[in-house]
C-alpha cells in the first residue's frame, strides 16, 4: 500500500478544515480539548496550523524529501500519543 504524500496530506487537512472550519483557539485550548475527549477537529486544527512549518523544517534539516514526509508523520504520531504528557507540562 502506498504512502500518501506530506503534500497530499495537507491538502486533505485544509480542505476538511475549510469545511468544518473550527474556531480559532490557542494551541493549549486544542491541545486540552484533543487530550479530555479525543477531538480529532482539535488535532486537525493543530496539524493545519503548524503542518507546513513542520514539513519545511524536515526538508531542510533532512535534504530528502521521502525522509522529510517520513519524519513529518513521525512528528504528529508523537503527538498524539503524547498529548497528554505535554499538556500536563503546560
Amino acid at each position: 500500500m502506498a504512502r500518501p504524500q506530506a503534500s497530499e496530506i495537507l491538502r486533505y487537512i485544509r480542505q476538511w478544515a475549510a469545511r468544518e472550519r473550527p474556531e480559532s483557539l490557542s494551541d493549549r485550548d486544542y491541545l486540552t480539548r484533543f487530550v479530555r475527549t479525543r477531538d480529532e477537529a482539535a488535532f486537525t486544527a493543530l496539524v493545519y496550523r503548524h503542518g507546513p512549518m513542520v514539513l519545511r523544517v524536515c526538508r531542510v534539516i533532512l535534504g530528502d524529501f521521502h525522509a522529510a514526509e517520513a519524519a513529518f508523520q513521525a512528528t504528529f504520531l508523537v503527538l498524539a500519543r503524547k498529548a497528554r504528557s505535554i499538556q500536563a507540562q503546560r
